[in-house]
């Protein structure tokens, strides 16, 4: 009787220890399932960047903070910290634009479209050797009519950036808003971030050869690369071939001045190896540099043959204004001398561009 009872008391204690065995494997496989669900998730989230989500965020989080009705917006290089395009710096700008894009569909703003963006930049020569200045940007926004630029610098911490991206007023180049955010990288991203993109080759110098003796060249110069209102400034010019020469200022305030050929030097055919000054030292006057502040371009056009005519483009040189005004507008004006530079021979056809700081 005590053997069954302590056989009964042994059965009962088994089961409960079973039960319990039982209970707790159960709630292990709970906990496990679960914390594997964390970690997948962790592990989807560090993998599986969504760049446009992100980049579609910070958009909308931007255009909160400024009051874009009727306005144009351009959108400008993202870069990393070093002022270096990259792979992973032209995938963020192509989903911002495509974000922005996507705002404006649904607000009361405009996209200037990037490739025309783009294109001005590379014709201005804005950007060199694959490092972007800001300033030049925002000029090129203003050549373009945007009223407000949308620009992003990104910095490597470990495995992960940090974005930054800003909104520039296009007139008086004034931060509009920024925000900051983190990324993390997968390794494909990261890949990217380090991958520097070299700045295009031009459509005229891969189409002909290696710059050599023969190749046509134009220098140009000042004395200074920073000028003060009321100073006084001059142009210089060199060229190592016979040719014809065009040269054209663009202010601060976007208004452009055809600087040679003017009406004391109506033919703008000039001889090799000489160089000159505009104005010319017996035109009895000077250049003295006036407001606006910011960034000034001249830009020099050598070419073999006549082909840069600006005779319905300017307003005639006179007497109260010895250098013509251009009337048309500067995009498309860039577009047309653009045209006309593909169409030269290789070897004929040469630009410099200067930029000189108004302050």
């Amino acid at each position: 009787m005590r053997r069954a009872i302590m056989l009964c008391n042994q059965g009962l204690s088994f089961r409960r220890a079973r039960a319990a065995r039982k209970k707790l494997t159960g709630m292990n496989i709970r906990w496990a399932a679960l914390l594997a669900a964390m970690l997948a998730g962790s592990a989807a989230q560090a993998r599986d960047v969504d760049l446009t989500q992100e980049t579609a965020r910070i958009a909308a989080d931007l255009l909160s903070k400024v009051p874009v009705r009727d306005k144009k917006i351009a959108l400008g290089d993202f870069t990393d910290s070093d002022g270096k395009l990259t792979a992973l710096s032209t995938l963020l700008a192509e989903d911002m634009e495509l974000a922005l894009v996507d705002d404006a569909r649904k607000g009361d703003f405009k996209m200037i479209d990037r490739r025309n963006f783009g294109e001005l930049v590379k014709e201005w020569e804005l950007s060199v050797n694959g490092s972007v200045d800001e300033e030049s940007l925002v000029h090129a926004g203003r050549l373009l009519g945007a009223d407000v630029l949308c620009v992003g610098k990104y910095t490597r911490v470990g495995k992960k950036i940090l974005l930054r991206t800003t909104l520039v007023g296009a007139e008086k180049g004034e931060i509009l808003a920024e925000g900051s955010t983190e990324i993390r990288l997968d390794g494909d991203l990261r890949d990217l971030s380090e991958k520097i993109v070299a700045p295009a080759e031009s459509e005229t110098a891969a189409a002909g050869p290696k710059a050599s003796t023969e190749t046509l060249k134009v220098e140009l110069w000042t004395d200074k690369a920073s000028y003060a209102i009321g100073e006084k400034m001059t142009v210089n010019v060199r060229v190592n071939r016979d040719c014809y020469l065009t040269v054209i200022d663009i202010g601060a305030g976007n208004k452009a001045t055809v600087l040679f050929p003017n009406l004391y030097a109506q033919n703008n055919a000039v001889k090799a190896g000489a160089a000159f000054k505009i104005p010319d030292p017996s035109a009895g006057f000077e250049f003295e540099v006036a407001a606006p502040t910011g960034l000034e371009l001249i830009r020099a056009i050598a070419s073999k043959e006549p082909s840069v005519d600006l005779d319905e483009a300017m307003q005639k040189p006179s007497a109260d204004n010895p250098f013509g005004d251009v009337k048309e507008g500067l995009p498309v004006l860039t577009r047309d001398i653009h045209v006309k530079a593909k169409k030269a021979k290789p070897g004929e056809w040469s630009e410099s561009v200067l930029k000189l700081t108004i302050r």
